[in-house]
C-alpha cells in the first residue's frame, strides 16, 4: 500500500472505533494541551509543528501505559474574522483573493458561493474550524474531538463570565484611563493575536517625551525616548516628503506630522488642526529648546513621519544617525553630554555606518552602553546624575514646567491581521485585568519554580515575564467574544477569554449539557470547578472528570507566547484555582523556518498542513519534526534535510516490508543486535521522559537503522535479530510514524491498536534471557561489539603508521592474574602477588578498562570477522608481559608480523 493509503485506513479504523476517547480508570493520567487554533485561515507548516511535538507526547505516554487526555477546542474570538468578514462584504479585493486560495487549496468547488457565506463572520470560523480538524486528523494526531468547543459557544462564554467575576471579586478588573493598541480603520483596541506576526515579532508600546521647541511664528513638537539628552541639542530634523500641519494643543500653536496629528488625538489631547506649513515654512525660523539654546531646521530623508511627531531634534554626539547626517553638513563640532565607555568614535570604527543595518546595530550599542553606564556631563542641574537617573528626572522637569508632554507611539511600525493600521490610543474607560499586584505576581512564581519546565532556561524568563507584566487591556468595544459581564458594551479580548480554558476540556460534555438545560450559573459552575457538592448527577459527573483529569501535566507552545498567552495563563490559574489544580509543567518550543527565512505569503515559502499530507504524508512530516531540532530551537523546513530523513524512512519501510519472522536461535552477532537494541530502547525512554524528542529517535530510528546494517555487514540475519525485538521496536516508533506502526503491528505483532498497547512493564527482562546464552548482560554486550572495533580500530593504526602489510596478527589479552592485580591497584589494596606488575599498571592506569565480559571470549568468537577485517590471519591469547609490554585490562597487546 502506498503512505496515503495507509495512513487513511488507518485514521479512519481510530475515528471509527474511538481509540483516543479516554475514560476514567484506574491509570496514572497524563494531560497534554496546545494552543487551540485561530479559525480565519489555513494552518501551515510551522504551525504544525506545536501540534505534532504535542502528538507525539501524548502518544509515548500512552505507550508507558498512561491514561491520556489530547483534547483540542478552536479560538473563534477576535477582531480579525470580523475584520476580514467585513472586508469581504465591502468587496476587498485582496481579502476575497485570499481566501478564494484557501478554499481552493481545499479542494473546493463552490469558491463563489462560499466567499458570500464568508460575509458572516461566523461560517468564516466554523469552515475553518472543520478545516482543522481535517487536517490534523491527516496528520494522526490522536486527538480526544468528543470534548471539542470554541470560544464562541455560549456554554464557555458563560464560564468565561464567570472567571471574569471572581477576578473583579479580588480586585483585578479595573477600569480608568489607559494607553492601548488602537486598530485605525476597525475603531477597537487589538491585542497581539489581532496583530500581523504579533506573535513572532511583538509590538509594544513605548512611551516617548515629547518636547516643545518655541518659534516666532510657531512652536514644533519633537517626541524622544530619551529626554535626558536636550543639553546636547544642535539642530532640529524634517522629512522634505513629509506632509506637516498646524495644530492647537495645550494652549500653543505648534507643528507636527499629519500622522502624528491623527494619534494626539485618539490620546485624549484636544487638538484642533488648523493649517498644512510647508518644510520651507518650517525652515524660515529658528527655534529655542527648554533649556534656552538656539538652533536650526534641516532637512533629512532619514525622519519618518509616521513615527513619533515626524520631527527629530538632532544630538549628534549620542545618536549615530544625528551623528552620520550632521556631519554631513555641519562637521564634528558638537557637544558631549555623556560619558560612557563607548564614544561616537568608538561605535564608527566597529560599525559601517554607511549601511542601514550598520547603523542600527550601532544605535542599539550606543544607547544600551549610555543608558546602563553612562553619567550626565554639560547638563546643567542633571550633571552628575547617571543617565538613567536623569531620564526621569528630565522628564518629570520638562512636563511640570509646560515644555513637553507624553506621546506614546507603537515599538515598529504594525497592521492587523486584516491589514488596518495599529496606533496607540489612549481610551478614558478601558478595562484592564491589573497583573501587578504583588499577591498575583508571588503566586505566579510560586507556580513557576513549582513546575516541570523543558527546557530549564526558560524558567527565569518566565519568571522575568511575570515581573514585567503590569495592567492589561481585557476588553474592546466590538469583535468576537464574550461580553464583559459587569459592562455588556464590552467584549472581553481574545487573549482574556483563553487562559484557563484547558479546564473546559475535563468536563465540556457535562456542562455543555447543564447549560443547554438552563442550569449552568455562577453557583454551579464553583460547586464544579472549586467547592461546594453537586446537586444533580451531571453537575457530580462533571465535577468528577475536571478533579481526575485536572491539572493540566503539560502545555506545549512556542516562545513567542511566553509574555502573553503563557503568563497570562500562569496568573489566571494563581487567581481562581487553588494550588493542587495548579499546571504542573511547561515545554516551550523554538520557532519554525524555511530554507533559513522566515515563513511568509510574500517568500513563497508558506506550505499548509493540508499540502504536506498530499505532497510528503504525514509520518515522514511527523518524523522530520522529531529529528530535525530539539524542541527548544529552531526548526527549519527544507527539502534538503527532508531527503534525507525520507530516504531513511523508505529504509525502515523496505526493513519491515521484507521482514519475516524467523525464532531460530540467534548467532552472536544477532544477540549483539538485540542487547545493543535493549539498550538503545531504555536510553529512548530516558530521554522521551524529558521532553529530548530529537536524542530519543536519533537513537532508535536511525540508531537501530545503523546496527542493522552493520549486523548486515557481519552475516548475520536481520529477520532473525528483529524477531524479538519487533513488538517493541513498532511501539517505539508509534509515536512519530502511527500510520506505518499500525499498519505493521497488525502484520507482524497482534490484532490490537498499537497506540493503545503499551510497553510491558519489564520489558527488559526478554532481551537480557536471550542476551544471557552467551554469558552477559545486555549493557556487557552492547560494550562487547564496541569493544571488538576498537581493537580492530589499533591494529589499523598501527598498520598506518608502521606502513607494514600484516601477514598474521597476534591479540594477547590480559590474563587473570593482570586482571586481579588491575583491580587491586585501582582499589588501593595491592597483594604481594600482584606487585611484580604495578610499574606497567602505574604508568598506563588511565588505559585500564575493567570490563564485565571475558576480552578473550569475546575476541575469539570475532575472530573470523577480525581476520576478513585485517586481510591475514588473526590470533587471540591470553598473557600479561610481552616483549616489555603489558596486556592490561581493556588494551590488549597486540604483535603483528
Amino acid at each position: 500500500m502506498i503512505a496515503l493509503d495507509i495512513e487513511t485506513k488507518w485514521q479512519n479504523a481510530w475515528e471509527r472505533d474511538g481509540v483516543f476517547v479516554p475514560k476514567i480508570d484506574g491509570r496514572k493520567k497524563f494531560m497534554i494541551t496546545v494552543p487551540w487554533p485561530y479559525t480565519n485561515g489555513s494552518l501551515h507548516v510551522g504551525h504544525g509543528r506545536t501540534y505534532t511535538l504535542g502528538d507525539i507526547i501524548a502518544r509515548y505516554k500512552r505507550s508507558r501505559n498512561y491514561n491520556v487526555l489530547f483534547p483540542m477546542g478552536f479560538h473563534q474570538s477576535g477582531t480579525p474574522i470580523l475584520a476580514f468578514s467585513e472586508r469581504i462584504r465591502s468587496g476587498d479585493r485582496a481579502t476575497i483573493d485570499l481566501y478564494a486560495s484557501y478554499l481552493k487549496e481545499y479542494g473546493e468547488k463552490d469558491i463563489d458561493g462560499l466567499i458570500e457565506s464568508f460575509k458572516d463572520p461566523k461560517n468564516i470560523a466554523d469552515y475553518f474550524s472543520n478545516a482543522i480538524i481535517n487536517d490534523f486528523k491527516h496528520l494522526g494526531y490522536s486527538i480526544d474531538w468528543t470534548r471539542r468547543f470554541t470560544s464562541a459557544d455560549e456554554f464557555y462564554q458563560r464560564f468565561v463570565q464567570w472567571q471574569f467575576r471572581r477576578l473583579n471579586d479580588k480586585g483585578l478588573i479595573k477600569q480608568g484611563r489607559y494607553p492601548i493598541l488602537y486598530s485605525l480603520e476597525d475603531d477597537n483596541a487589538v491585542g497581539e493575536d489581532d496583530i500581523k506576526d504579533g506573535d513572532t515579532d511583538k509590538v509594544t508600546i513605548e512611551e516617548y517625551t515629547a518636547v516643545f521647541f518655541h518659534g516666532k511664528s510657531f512652536d514644533l513638537i519633537a517626541a524622544s525616548l530619551r529626554p535626558e539628552t536636550i543639553y546636547g541639542i544642535t539642530n532640529i530634523w524634517v522629512n522634505p516628503k513629509a506632509k506637516y500641519v498646524k495644530i492647537l494643543i495645550a494652549g500653543r500653536e505648534a507643528v507636527v506630522s499629519e500622522e502624528c496629528s491623527v494619534k494626539l488625538k485618539l490620546q485624549g489631547n484636544e487638538v484642533d488642526t488648523q493649517a498644512t506649513v510647508s518644510v520651507e515654512e518650517i525652515q524660515r525660523q529658528t527655534y529655542t529648546t527648554p533649556v534656552g539654546k538656539e538652533v536650526k531646521v534641516y532637512q533629512a530623508d532619514f525622519v519618518d513621519p509616521d513615527n513619533g511627531t515626524g520631527i527629530v531634534y538632532s544630538v549628534p554626539s549620542h545618536s549615530v544617525y544625528d551623528y552620520v547626517y550632521y556631519r554631513k553638513k555641519r562637521g564634528k563640532d558638537f557637544p558631549v553630554i555623556i560619558e560612557a565607555p563607548v564614544k561616537m568614535e568608538d561605535i564608527e570604527s566597529k560599525f559601517d555606518l554607511n549601511t542601514y543595518e550598520g547603523r542600527e546595530e550601532a544605535t542599539r550599542e550606543l544607547y544600551r552602553n549610555e543608558f546602563y553606564y553612562g553619567k550626565m556631563v554639560n547638563s546643567g542641574q542633571y550633571t552628575g546624575m547617571t543617565v538613567r537617573e536623569a531620564r526621569e528626572s528630565v522628564k518629570r522637569d520638562l512636563i511640570a514646567s509646560g515644555n513637553a508632554f507624553v506621546f506614546y507611539e507603537t515599538s515598529r511600525h504594525a497592521v492587523t491581521r486584516s491589514g488596518s493600521k495599529v496606533i496607540v490610543a489612549v481610551l478614558p474607560d478601558q478595562w484592564f485585568l491589573d497583573y501587578s499586584q504583588a499577591w498575583l505576581k508571588d503566586l505566579g512564581h510560586n507556580m513557576i519554580n513549582s513546575m516541570t519546565l523543558y527546557p530549564e532556561v526558560y524558567r527565569n524568563v518566565m519568571n522575568d515575564a511575570i515581573d514585567w507584566l503590569k495592567e492589561r487591556p481585557c476588553a474592546r468595544r466590538r469583535g468576537l467574544g464574550t461580553k464583559l459581564p459587569f459592562d455588556d458594551r464590552w467584549v472581553i479580548e481574545s487573549l482574556s477569554d483563553s487562559t484557563i480554558y484547558p479546564a473546559v476540556y475535563t468536563n465540556s460534555t457535562q456542562i455543555r449539557s447543564l447549560y443547554e438545560k438552563g442550569y449552568l450559573n455562577d453557583e454551579a459552575i464553583t460547586r464544579i470547578f472549586l467547592e461546594g457538592s453537586p446537586v444533580n448527577e451531571e453537575e457530580s459527573e462533571a465535577k468528577k472528570q475536571f478533579q481526575y483529569w485536572y491539572p493540566v501535566d503539560i502545555r506545549l507552545t512556542a516562545i513567542p507566547h511566553i509574555s502573553n498567552h503563557l503568563s497570562f495563563y500562569v496568573l489566571n490559574h494563581a487567581a481562581v484555582f487553588p494550588r493542587e489544580k495548579w499546571p504542573a509543567g511547561l515545554i516551550i518550543s523554538g520557532l519554525v523556518v524555511s530554507n533559513g527565512a522566515k515563513i511568509s505569503k510574500s517568500k513563497g515559502n508558506v506550505i499548509s498542513l493540508l499540502e504536506i499530507t498530499k505532497k510528503y504524508s504525514a509520518d515522514i512530516y511527523r518524523l522530520y519534526v522529531a529529528v530535525q531540532a530539539d524542541i527548544s530551537s529552531t526548526m527549519d523546513w527544507n527539502e534538503t534535510d527532508l531527503a534525507s530523513v525520507t530516504r531513511r524512512f523508505n529504509e525502515f519501510k523496505e526493513i519491515m516490508s521484507s521482514f519475516r519472522p524467523d525464532e531460530s536461535d540467534l548467532s552472536f552477532e544477532e544477540a549483539w543486535f538485540v542487547a545493543r537494541f535493549s539498550v538503545r530502547l531504555r536510553q529512548f525512554m530516558e530521554s522521551m521522559d524529558k521532553y529530548q524528542i530529537r536524542d530519543a529517535y536519533i537513537d532508535i530510528f536511525y540508531g537501530v537503522l545503523n546496527d542493522l546494517r552493520y549486523l548486515g555487514s557481519r552475516g548475520g540475519s536481520i529477520n532473525r535479530a528483529i524477531t524479538p525485538v519487533i513488538a517493541d521496536w513498532v511501539r517505539s516508533m508509534m509515536p512519530v510514524i502511527p500510520h506505518h506502526a499500525e499498519e505493521y503491528w497488525h502484520m507482524y505483532v497482534a490484532n490490537t491498536y498499537v497506540s493503545t498497547d503499551p510497553f510491558e512493564e519489564n520489558f527488559q527482562d526478554s532481551y537480557e534471557r536471550i542476551v544471557r546464552r552467551f554469558g552477559m548482560t545486555c549493557d556487557q554486550m552492547y560494550s562487547a561489539m564496541d569493544y571488538v572495533e576498537k581493537v580492530l580500530q589499533d591494529v589499523r593504526n598501527i598498520v598506518q603508521v608502521t606502513g607494514m602489510e600484516p601477514k598474521s596478527v597476534e591479540i594477547t589479552v590480559a590474563n587473570a592474574d593482570v586482571i586481579r592485580a588491575a583491580q587491586e591497584f585501582l582499589n588501593n589494596n595491592v597483594s604481594g602477588q600482584s606487585k611484580k606488575y604495578m610499574q606497567y599498571l602505574v604508568k598506563r592506569r588511565k588505559d585500564i578498562i575493567i570490563y564485565g565480559f571475558d576480552e578473550y571470549e569475546v575476541l575469539q568468537r570475532n575472530q573470523v570477522y577480525l581476520s576478513k577485517q585485517i586481510g591475514c590471519t588473526v590470533r587471540i591469547e591470553r598473557g600479561d608481559v610481552i616483549n616489555g609490554k603489558i596486556a592490561i585490562p581493556g588494551k590488549p597487546v597486540i604483535y603483528i608480523s
